[in-house]
């Protein structure tokens, strides 16, 4: 086995069942491969694969960065609803910062709070108590955290495959070059 195919093989099998495209799989012998197809055909296959690789890295990467602003906000809003139910635990009057517009918040002074509204998004906003809010938002917290793990790990998969289908295209291309010098030579011999 070469080193290539211990690279390619070396792939945990939980990480590849995270990706929906097809396995990138290394040439290791290009004449073999291309038996019963034309260099071109096996070109714009692994071309192909290569575009869906590239289109799934452009969704994840995107994906990634609405998880990493989602989760500092939901850790934030978490933090908020634990420190209302340790005031309201030891009765204690909490000032409180809010919102009022971009950059214009206005000083509140709150006591006995005992629910809290939640943004669940497209302008949908429930009042919950705050047990219920704190169990939702943490769950939500661990819930986002666990898809930029996978996120992570899925990234770090397509770049194996897009680098293995990348070497497989110059591969192929290669073996077509160097079998069209052979036969160009073996046309000025005879």
């Amino acid at each position: 086995m070469t080193d290539a195919d211990e690279a390619a093989s070396s792939l945990p099998a939980a990480k590849e069942e995270l990706i929906r495209v097809p396995k990138a799989e290394f040439i290791s012998d290009v004449g073999a491969f291309l038996e019963g197809r034309t260099a071109d055909a096996a070109l714009q296959e692994l071309e192909e694969n290569y575009k869906k690789y590239k289109y799934i890295e452009q969704e994840l990467r995107q994906s990634r960065v609405r998880l990493m602003t989602k989760v500092p906000e939901i850790a934030k809003a978490l933090s908020a609803v634990e420190l209302l139910i340790q005031k309201q635990e030891a009765d204690e009057e909490v000032t409180l910062d809010f919102s009022l517009s971009e950059q214009v918040y206005a000083k509140a002074k709150v006591k006995d709070v005992t629910s809290v509204g939640l943004w669940l998004g497209a302008d949908v906003m429930l009042d919950y108590p705050l047990e219920d809010a704190k169990q939702l938002l943490s769950t939500n917290l661990e819930n986002a955290k666990r898809n930029l793990e996978n996120n992570t790990r899925e990234l770090e998969v397509l770049k194996d495959f897009t680098t293995i289908t990348e070497v497989s295209i110059a591969r192929v291309y290669n073996h077509d070059l160097m079998r069209k010098k052979g036969l160009q030579k073996q046309g000025q011999t005879a």
